[in-house]
């Protein structure tokens, strides 16, 4: 017997969004639509404090996960840094009780308690959200919604309804499948092992007190991803992001655990470079790939976060650029919750 249409429909449905083989290509289509969408939500995002990273990713449908992160460096200590770990549900149309008003859609931010420093009587570190229809400067919220560190409610919560959330087009569902287990155990570790900052530039360091917010998302290769990192800033009240990229490259040994990596800067944009490429022209930055970094485990020395993978962008022309190196992802991932890969078979190898 021939299925119906409304039989078929939901299958179809089902196919085209079930989750990615980690093994699998995307095309640069797919890709480009994961970037626009992941770019216009964080542009919603700031943190208050002073050298922050943050990271954004999707964990499918509706739903995106984040990782706002205190001032990594500078410290006496190395890295030594605090972490908020957050949720964001999108609901397309809300339930409000007023019957003359159509329902909103809706957000909501939740701290992830477990994956975050916790105080119960400092801020400790936020993540903000712009629900205002504009984003004129996202660290100075028209209508923020935020939390924060510290315990107790309304602070480890917050939602909203407003029409900017589908005018934004952060409910457009891209082509492809859905993230998988393994990519989102990729971007949770991403999330805990980047860390971008002035104050890793060699020779000549900085205060550290730039802003930074990623995007983390599946690349076209198999075992491919991208940092699309923001620096983010407010001057005379114009409020500005330049972006730069990275392509990180995982692989599997023949027995389907990490092997060897790498990590690149991709090559500036205005030197004819096809996308995806770099804006920012000046970057002045350090990045390192260091081994993950948690709540009840948050400081690390020099020669720690050194033993991964560095990288050192002044400008586009310096003598001093290191826009590319290899990630020992078995030694920054061994003893940790990370050390096996997810969701792939053994016996499927990858290259770096």
């Amino acid at each position: 017997m021939r299925p119906s249409t409304r039989t078929l429909l939901p299958l179809i449905a089902f196919c085209m969004m079930a989750p990615l083989d980690p093994l699998s290509a995307r095309t640069p289509a797919e890709v480009a639509c994961e970037e626009a969408k992941l770019g216009r939500m964080v542009h919603r995002f700031s943190s208050p404090g002073s050298g922050d990273n943050l990271f954004l990713w999707s964990t499918g449908g509706n739903r995106i996960s984040g990782l706002s992160v205190l001032s990594p460096f500078g410290g006496p200590l190395g890295r030594d840094e605090l972490q908020l770990a957050f949720d964001l549900t999108l609901v397309p149309a809300g339930g409000l009780l007023n019957p003359r008003r159509a329902p909103l859609p809706q957000l909501t931010l939740a701290r992830r308690d477990p994956a975050s420093n916790i105080s119960a009587t400092e801020v400790v570190t936020s993540a903000t959200f712009e629900l205002a229809p504009e984003v004129i400067d996202p660290s100075m919220p028209q209508q923020g919604l935020t939390i924060t560190g510290r315990l107790g409610s309304p602070t480890g919560s917050a939602s909203g309804a407003g029409r900017a959330l589908v005018a934004d087009g952060l409910f457009e569902r891209c082509p492809g499948g859905e993230p998988s287990a393994f990519d989102l155990q990729v971007f949770e570790i991403l999330s805990r092992t980047v860390r971008v900052s002035e104050a890793l530039l060699r020779p000549f360091p900085g205060p550290g007190g730039d802003n930074f917010k990623a995007i983390l998302f599946r690349d076209v290769e198999p075992l491919s991803y991208r940092v699309k990192v923001f620096l983010y800033y407010t001057v005379e009240g114009e409020y500005s992001e330049s972006p730069l990229q990275f392509r990180v490259r995982f692989a599997l040994d023949g027995s389907g655990g990490w092997a060897a990596g790498g990590i690149e800067s991709l090559p500036w944009c205005h030197g004819g470079a096809a996308p995806p490429c770099t804006d920012l022209l000046n970057p002045g930055i350090g990045l390192v790939v260091a081994p993950p970094i948690f709540a009840g485990h948050e400081v690390q020395t020099v020669a720690q976060y050194l033993s991964g993978a560095f990288l050192n962008v002044p400008f586009e022309t310096s003598p001093d650029n290191i826009l590319t190196d290899d990630v020992p992802w078995p030694d920054l991932l061994r003893g940790t919750a990370w050390e096996r890969p997810v969701g792939v078979a053994e016996g499927k190898g990858g290259g770096a």
